[in-house]
């Protein structure tokens, strides 16, 4: 019986090893907010990616997307093939972007590319939902 105890323990340690919030980018994000009341938009991405460079370079610089996402998000890439990817931050197609709140719970994933005005909806759905 203790056996199995102390490996569930164990289980339970290593699981949270990996969290969000022991990611350096999250943390540095987090801090960066002061007392803001923004969400961290973390962006999968890789070198070779079209949709992550079409939205990195036109989307998120569009006008009227830019000031809404200065305003209600800290963005963090990582790319796939370089960066230390957290726990159960999981990913199917690039680009996959995932709306974390400070406290390091997910509230919303999204993947693929976005023209930018489908991408502010969005962006106003995630936010509306704090």
């Amino acid at each position: 019986m203790m056996k199995y105890l102390l490996f569930g323990w164990m289980m339970a340690v290593s699981l949270l090893g990996g969290t969000i919030q022991n990611d350096e980018q999250f943390k540095t994000a987090v801090s960066s907010m002061g007392t803001d009341n923004k969400l961290v938009l973390m962006i999968y991405t890789t070198d070779d990616c079209p949709e992550c460079a079409y939205m990195k370079q036109k989307v998120f610089h569009d006008k009227a997307v830019e000031p809404y996402m200065s305003q209600n998000f800290v963005v963090i890439e990582k790319n796939v093939h370089k960066s230390k990817l957290p726990d159960g931050y999981d990913f199917f197609g690039i680009p996959t972007m995932f709306f974390i709140d400070k406290a390091g719970n997910k509230k919303e994933t999204m993947v693929g590319s976005k023209r930018a005005q489908p991408f502010m909806v969005e962006l106003r759905r995630i936010r509306g939902m704090k």
